[in-house]
């Protein structure tokens, strides 16, 4: 938003000495963020009002012209090329020495007299981009130069008087300002300003309007939440025109067009106040002359709708709008529309000043796509009192502006609304309990009056009641009173301390402690990438995973309809994951963390007193591994999960499962134990890695977080020296029944001897040259002495025993 300082003076009564960047810089710091401060009409020296007596067609040019163009002092000869320069014309000529953008690109060039076809230009005759007006007057063409002829200008006045840009402008970011409903005007910020330089506020006066009876204008709110307030009143004697100097200079500073005189009066009242207007042509508003009813409703399903920007949209019943009997007039504080729109033709007029309901407002603005400056007003919750003062200011400046104007109806105004004013109850106390500094009372209560509060004293506290432009969503608590008080009597004011309460270490939550262990390891140690899929979950994936529908959970109202199950596990996903990268890698790495949801198991109250629970809803881990040149990828998740126990410390074994799922490996999968059962390792069977478009072995590794926190079997963390002594490794190939599982050969090895310290698994084969029944595995043995290095014989005397030992317990046979 831009706001005039010239403007914001109109209210103020500022020292000389307090400049635009001492109001902009107390603004940054109290109230919204001030992005710019610019000085209007820079680098525009030397570039002056002229008019153009004569525009001949250049002697040696065809897109050329010969102007002689009047500043007032003198006439000057100008060579031009634009397209619509035409005798009569007011323009903007750039004089010798004035800095101009060829073209309105490129660095500024001081201009110098200079032969165009042979012929001396004096000057320049500019387009709005090359003197750095090109936002304030859009060209239409390439070569178009600026119009000036509507404007009335002096000839031969400096360009920055004749524009009103002796002007500065402040930038404000309408983020700053989404909870200030109050600050979307200037007489709003002026406001703030007066509180912070503690001067006086200029009232806002208006005339009271001297009502008519030659047309009578009836309102119907069909529904008051949605319009709390609206009011009208008809003007004839309407003559549209250009505006006077004044309000186009001013609309201009703001970065507005002036368009007309009805248009810009209602553009000035909501820059001025921050109450959107709207004006109709009473003759276009129904087909009686001489009763105008208007309906406030909402929209009939798909109701077409003309708009002023020429745009025909299709409207909902959820959209607001402005209707006569026959047709809609605008949509609610949006915009506007062609079938009522003023004219040069417009005799009389009937000015709208109305309140909306904030969430409409932005819900249809949103839908259409039409950010105008009343829908971004009106969706902050505007003070509905601002009706009567904007409508009062619009009826008296088209009476000054149009001498034969007059109100030629009564003033409607249908309302019902009341806003919470309060009082709120505050105890003195609580500014210095909140603040952590004291602040006189005197001051407390300047700064809350000043900013229109009324505070009743009541000796330990006061009663505030909050004024109507701040009761509108914005000031509601105590609280809001002390950030109030702060903002204006400054947070610089307040001197830095250190806390001097005790600091307590904040509560470990262990499960996601747990979490970001398992991503460092996977991440930093394995190369594996994390992935974050939806919760949901295809019906086609579940059959694909050759389960049962039956055992999910489905949702009424899904947020995609092919996805309307929750997920029990997090293997589906991760396998279409897979299915859409392996074409591009010779390999996929990847884990996900999430919550799965299960029925079976009953996890928090929906709410605190109900006795209806939520599904469980347990934090997994799930990995998976494929690789085009790996034939074993159960190896790998298997060492995933070893390294996972040493880091984690915790205690697990793996054992085989007693009914193996469908969508598991019947031969290569086992159960993790840690206490209880905690997850599995294994690889995915064939047939489910295909329905998921997967033609390789899938390795998989899942835990069940949530109950390895709680239930598992954590190690005892030991200091154990550095050896000082090398390890020992021998190799072991055996061959043993497939009733044997890898489980149990560890537990017995380990029994074996202290100086065995541990028992590596690297490869399994089943196939050529082993019995069918049978299972060929090798091992790696690692034999160490903290006090000495081992030799050959003791590392012999070991081995032997493991090697009888598997022989005697598991009727193995020694390759």
């Amino acid at each position: 938003m831009l706001l005039s300082y010239n403007w914001l003076k109109q209210y103020l009564n500022l020292p000389s000495a307090v400049t635009v960047f001492d109001v902009g810089e107390k603004l940054k710091i109290s109230t919204v963020e001030v992005e710019a401060i610019k000085k209007m009409g820079e680098n525009l020296e030397n570039i002056v009002v002229g008019k153009v007596m004569s525009a001949d067609k250049h002697p040696d040019a065809d897109k050329l012209k010969l102007c002689k163009v009047d500043i007032g002092h003198e006439q000057v000869k100008i060579v031009c090329g634009g397209s619509n320069v035409v005798e009569g014309m007011l323009v903007a000529l750039a004089k010798i020495g004035a800095k101009v953008r060829w073209h309105g690109e490129g660095d500024l060039i001081e201009l110098a007299a200079t032969k165009i076809r042979g012929i001396e230009s004096s000057g320049m005759i500019c387009a709005s981009a090359e003197i750095g007006l090109g936002d304030m007057f859009p060209i239409k063409d390439e070569k178009e130069i600026l119009d000036l002829t509507n404007y009335n200008f002096k000839v031969g006045e400096p360009l920055t008087k004749a524009l009103g840009l002796d002007d500065i402008v402040l930038e404000i970011d309408n983020k700053s300002l989404s909870n200030r409903p109050d600050l979307w005007g200037h007489y709003g910020i002026a406001r703030e300003v007066a509180v912070l330089f503690n001067k006086d506020l200029a009232d806002y006066k208006t005339e009271e309007i001297k009502t008519g009876k030659e047309l009578k204008v009836t309102v119907e709110v069909l529904d008051k939440k949605l319009c709390p307030r609206y009011m009208a009143v008809a003007v004839g004697g309407i003559k549209v025109g250009p505006s006077p100097d004044w309000l186009k200079k001013k609309l201009l500073t703001v970065g507005i067009n002036p368009i007309n005189n009805i248009v810009d009066i209602t553009n000035y009242v909501m820059l001025d106040i921050g109450q959107p207007m709207h004006a109709f042509d009473a003759e276009l508003v129904g087909n009686d002359t001489n009763t105008k009813i208007i309906t406030i409703r909402l929209a009939e399903d798909k109701e077409k709708f003309k708009a002023l920007d020429d745009n025909e949209y299709e409207l909902t019943e959820n959209d607001l709008v402005i209707a006569d009997s026959e047709k809609v007039l605008a949509v609610a504080g949006v915009i506007g529309g062609v079938s009522s729109a003023i004219t040069n033709n417009t005799k009389a007029i009937i000015f709208e000043s109305a309140n909306f309901l904030a969430t409409n407002i932005r819900k249809t603005s949103t839908r259409l796509d039409v950010r105008t400056d009343s829908a971004q007003r009106f969706e902050k919750s505007l003070d509905p009192n601002l009706c009567e003062l904007a409508l009062k200011k619009a009826v008296e400046l088209v009476c000054q502006i149009c001498p034969e104007a007059k109100a030629i109806s009564k003033v409607v105004d249908e309302s019902d609304f009341v806003l919470p004013v309060g009082p709120i109850e505050i105890a003195k106390n609580l500014f210095e309990k909140k603040i952590g500094a004291v602040i006189p009372e005197k001051e407390i209560v300047r700064i809350l009056e000043k900013l229109g509060f009324e505070l009743k004293d009541k000796k330990d506290a006061w009663s505030v009641k909050i004024p109507t432009w701040r009761a509108t969503k914005d000031i509601s608590l105590a609280e809001d009173l002390v950030e109030e008080v702060l903002r204006i009597y400054g947070y610089d004011k307040i001197v830095s301390s250190l806390p001097n309460f005790p600091i307590n270490p904040p509560v470990v939550n262990k499960l996601r402690k747990l979490e970001h262990q398992v991503v460092d390891i996977l991440v930093q140690k394995f190369s594996y990438n994390e992935v974050y899929n939806y919760s949901f979950i295809s019906g086609e994936q579940i059959k694909n995973l050759a389960d049962d529908p039956a055992f999910y959970i489905e949702l009424d109202n899904p947020l995609a309809k092919d996805r309307p199950y929750l997920r029990r596990q997090l293997l589906p996903n991760l396998l279409a994951n897979v299915a859409g990268n392996i074409s591009h890698r010779s390999e996929v790495k990847i884990f996900e963390i999430g919550k799965v949801f299960r029925n079976n198991k009953s996890g928090l109250r929906t709410a605190e007193n109900s006795d209806e629970l939520l599904p469980n809803q347990d934090v997994w881990f799930t990995a998976v591994y494929v690789s085009k040149k790996e034939q074993n990828p159960f190896w790998e998740v298997r060492r995933l999960l070893e390294a996972l126990g040493q880091e984690l410390k915790f205690d697990w074994e793996t054992v085989l499962e007693e009914k193996v799922p469908v969508r598991e490996h019947a031969t290569r999968t086992a159960l993790i134990r840690s206490n209880i059962p905690v997850g599995v390792v294994g690889e995915v069977a064939p047939k489910i890695s295909e329905n998921f478009g997967v033609d390789y072995r899938v390795g998989f590794l899942q835990l069940n977080l949530s109950d390895l926190q709680e239930s598992g079997k954590f190690k005892e963390i030991n200091y154990v020296p550095a050896s000082n002594y090398p390890e020992v490794e021998r190799d072991v190939a055996i061959v043993v029944n497939k009733k044997f599982t890898h489980q149990e050969i560890v537990n017995e090895l380990q029994k074996i001897d202290p100086l065995l310290i541990k028992v590596e698994l690297f490869d399994v084969y089943t196939g050529e040259h082993v019995a069918i029944d049978k299972k060929s595995m090798a091992y790696r043995l690692t034999y160490y002495h903290p006090d000495h290095t081992l030799v050959s014989v003791e590392v012999d005397t070991i081995h032997n025993k493991v090697l009888s030992l598997l022989q005697k317990k598991f009727s193995a046979e020694i390759r």
